[in-house]
């Protein structure tokens, strides 16, 4: 009987156990965008828990498209269900402001971060999300379509040939094209055949975004809008800002030169076919075109005559769902993909996007690995992070400017008078800004 009751009770300890390691595990969702993103946070997904063999992070993608009102309503409805969210960083001030997002915790050690990426993280002087990486755009070219036009194209980086750190700031600092320069070359590289444009000559990647156009105001001296982050009236229908809309109207409609809404992917798609000159696009596009049979070289990111050089920046960050029961855990994991070694490395070289993580970023100026084209042009991006990068505007009301904004430029490309567009435009943002400020 004695050893029934040993052997019982030791069933029981075992048992409780048990128990409480299976109590222990936890599992985490996270809210990220389908594609290569998601499959650059699984990468690190493994290697956290190859370390944390008792915390489970099911990644949850939802298409581009449908990625911010998904993340909109989860977290406006309180669910629970989210732990960590992919959030795009101009919309952190409008996800702060509303207590979607908790405080990053204090004892997190944010100083290998940079600086400008780490600041718009963060809202009312408290950090609410970490950056995942960063972004950098770029003018890539067609060298054989400028050789056919009997065109020097830009300076640039070029396979074949090496750049150090050094020479590149050089080249960035020094030999960048104007965007008067960019227009004078596209006319001469557009062809057309019976009327019908068989080579275009220029096109941003993001056709009428925010994101890539706010350098074209902000090089002439505006910003977008007012510095309370709900006034557009003198900002974005000033003078400035009607200069470079204008420049922006006569790509379209004056000189010809650019294709009329182009989808998500389709101007790389036009340049990796040989029917387009040159693109401003995002370096993430480097991959995508090296394996196209296009010989391409890549300039830094232009300016207007006279201007100052500004260039987009911000791209990708996370943060921990305020209603999401499992806060610590969550932020360990935040922790490691942004300011691990291990992390912010499996992050890189499985999506190949500007890091935000100061060693590495060293790691790119510095190691030979980087000094071959195309891994070079990364060091064009580390040269306009730290130089001529401008971040969106913080405003609660972002997602509000950006449509306005959005509209606007869509318009114009399609023949609306700059003037009106811009005065609508501003209208339109303000009425919706003044219901988020109330």
């Amino acid at each position: 009987m004695k050893t029934l009751k040993l052997s019982l009770l030791a069933g029981l300890a075992a048992g409780l156990l048990t128990g409480t390691a299976f109590a222990q595990e936890t599992t985490l969702n996270m809210i990220v965008i389908e594609g290569g993103d998601t499959t650059a946070m699984q990468a690190v997904v493994d290697a956290y828990k190859a370390e944390h063999p008792d915390v489970t992070i099911n990644l949850q993608p939802y298409p581009f498209a449908q990625f911010f009102q998904v993340a909109e309503l989860r977290l406006r409805s309180g669910d629970d269900t989210a732990d960590l969210i992919y959030v795009d960083a101009p919309l952190l001030a409008s996800y702060a402001s509303r207590g979607f997002l908790s405080p990053i915790d204090p004892a997190i050690d944010t100083s290998e971060l940079v600086e400008t990426a780490l600041a718009a993280g963060q809202y009312d002087g408290t950090q609410y999300a970490l950056p995942i990486n960063n972004s950098a755009q770029v003018l890539f070219y067609n060298k054989a379509l400028f050789e056919a036009a009997g065109i020097t194209p830009p300076a640039g980086l070029t396979a074949g040939e090496t750049a150090t750190q050094a020479e590149v700031d050089t080249l960035a600092s020094t030999e960048r094209w104007t965007w008067e320069q960019v227009a004078d070359a596209a006319q001469k590289l557009t062809v057309k055949d019976g009327g019908r444009t068989t080579t275009y000559g220029f096109t941003v990647e993001q056709y009428g975004e925010l994101y890539q156009l706010q350098p074209f105001g902000e090089s002439l001296g505006s910003p977008v809008i007012g510095e309370d982050g709900y006034t557009a009236k003198d900002y974005l229908d000033s003078d400035a800002w009607t200069k470079a809309a204008t420049y922006w109207s006569n790509l379209y409609n004056d000189w010809g030169v650019s294709p009329r809404d182009l989808g998500y992917g389709q101007a790389a798609q036009l340049f990796g076919n040989g029917q387009l000159a040159m693109l401003a696009g995002g370096t993430w596009n480097l991959p995508i075109l090296a394996g196209t049979d296009v010989d391409f070289g890549v300039a830094p990111y232009p300016y207007f005559e006279g201007g100052s050089v500004v260039t987009p920046t911000g791209s990708w960050y996370v943060g921990v769902n305020a209603a999401s029961g499992h806060q610590s855990e969550s932020m360990d994991f935040a922790k490691f993909l942004t300011t691990s070694d291990e992390g912010t490395k499996v992050w890189f070289d499985s999506l190949q996007q500007l890091p935000t993580y100061k060693p590495l970023l060293e790691e790119i100026s510095t190691s030979e690995s980087y000094d071959s084209f195309p891994n070079d042009v990364f060091r064009l991006g580390v040269y306009d992070s730290l130089n001529t990068a401008v971040a969106r505007p913080v405003t609660a009301a972002y997602g509000q400017l950006q449509d306005a904004f959005r509209t606007a430029f869509v318009d114009i490309a399609n023949g609306v008078a700059v003037e009106d567009a811009l005065k609508s435009a501003v209208q339109k943002f303000e009425s919706a800004a003044s219901r988020v400020a109330q």
